[in-house]
Order: C-alpha cells, then sequence, then structure tokens
C-alpha cells in the first residue's frame, strides 16, 4: 500500500484536527450534497468506483465527508460519485456528516509566483487533511468487513481525467 493512502496514529491525527482552520459541522442528504453547484458541475468527471458503489448500495454511507468551502469533496468525492447511480428517492432520505471548512484557507498558495508550484502546495494540503480526517472518522472495513482502504486503491488504479490527462499532456 502506498504512502498516499496512509494512516496516522489517531491521537495524533486528533490533535492536528484542534489546529485545523475554522470548520462545521452539517447533517445534510446525500441528494442535498450531489445539487451543490460545484458538485454538480465537476462529479460526474469522477471516475465510478463499482466496487464502493456495490458497497455503498449494501452498507449505506458510513463515514462523513470533509468538503471545501463550496462543499466539494476533499474526502469523498468517489463516494459522491457513485451516488450518483443511486435513485433520488433513496439519496434525498440519506442523512450524511460533513465537515465544512468555512473559508478557502489555501488560497494564498495560488497566488504563489511559481503557479505550478502553489498548486502542487495546494493538493498536498488537502492529501494530509484527508489522511487525518480519514484516519479519525473512515472505519477500517465496511460492514461486509471489506477493508475501506481498498476501495481508495481501486479508486486510485481508475482512468482520473483531471490527474491522468495532465500527466499525457506533460510527456508531449
Amino acid at each position: 500500500m502506498g504512502d498516499l493512502f496512509a494512516r496516522i496514529d489517531k491521537g495524533k491525527a486528533e490533535r492536528l484536527m484542534e489546529s485545523w482552520p475554522p470548520h462545521r459541522w452539517y447533517e445534510r442528504s446525500v441528494l442535498w450534497l450531489l445539487q451543490q453547484p460545484t458538485n454538480q458541475k465537476n462529479v460526474k468527471k469522477v471516475p465510478l468506483n463499482e466496487p464502493l458503489l456495490e458497497s455503498i448500495r449494501e452498507n449505506g454511507f458510513q463515514s462523513p465527508f470533509l468538503t471545501t468551502d463550496s462543499w466539494y469533496p476533499i474526502t469523498g468525492s468517489q463516494r459522491l460519485r457513485a451516488a450518483m447511480e443511486l435513485p433520488d428517492e433513496i439519496l434525498a432520505q440519506t442523512k450524511i456528516r460533513i465537515c465544512k471548512f468555512d473559508k478557502p484557507y489555501w488560497q494564498p498558495f495560488f497566488n504563489w509566483y511559481n503557479q505550478e508550484k502553489g498548486q502542487e502546495c495546494v493538493q498536498i494540503y488537502f492529501q494530509m487533511c484527508e489522511v487525518v480526517f480519514k484516519t479519525v472518522y473512515m472505519p477500517e472495513t465496511d460492514n461486509s468487513g471489506v477493508p475501506m482502504l481498498d476501495f481508495e486503491e481501486g479508486g486510485n488504479k481508475l482512468h482520473w481525467p483531471l490527474r491522468d490527462d495532465k500527466k499525457v499532456q506533460n510527456k508531449s
């Protein structure tokens, strides 16, 4: 398993969350989260993780989402993409917990003199937030006993246009 899916000591993760920028917790339906403008535009670009979809059908949504100030998932984009395959009636009735950053505290990185490095800083920041959040809130397995990290690894092997098409362009 690569570093991308690493977890850290849970006590350390909880201490790191104490120094996070201001954030709030919400309870909303999955349908509501899907209907947010940034998600309507971007979630369909996330590849469908079929095993994750089957787990959600069988076990529901087992961990909360972490989102940006515009409600885009820092954790949960694959779950939200899988949700697009479920009936709206179920999505409207299914409540999830969402931890949302109040403002785009990472915005200064976009003004770094080297735009590519600034973007990398934002990606690293989000990845670290993801590791901390998942360490604290993600169960080790779904209710069927499948390790949650299996879904992450499987999803990472899929073709992600925003990630993979950029790599192809850089090689040209």
